[in-house]
């Protein structure tokens, strides 16, 4: 999944998001790409806000509890 507004390439995208699941940290993956790291640290809260909105999006609604 990518974002739509970035402005990373695909393949930059790609190598930040193989070194953030490898789990480097987003200035050492950011080195380790060749991008900027504020570039790195943009693209991971983007990527955790769109995960936390999906998962938002299942609990929405009335909750009966027992």
């Amino acid at each position: 999944m990518y974002l739509k507004h970035c402005k990373l390439s695909k393949s930059k995208q790609l190598k930040l998001i193989e070194f953030f699941v490898i789990g480097a940290t987003a200035r050492a993956a950011a080195e380790l790409a060749g991008v900027h790291r504020n570039s790195a640290i943009r693209l991971l809260r983007d990527k955790i806000a769109l995960k936390q909105e999906i998962h938002t999006e299942m609990f929405c609604g009335k909750i009966e509890l027992d």
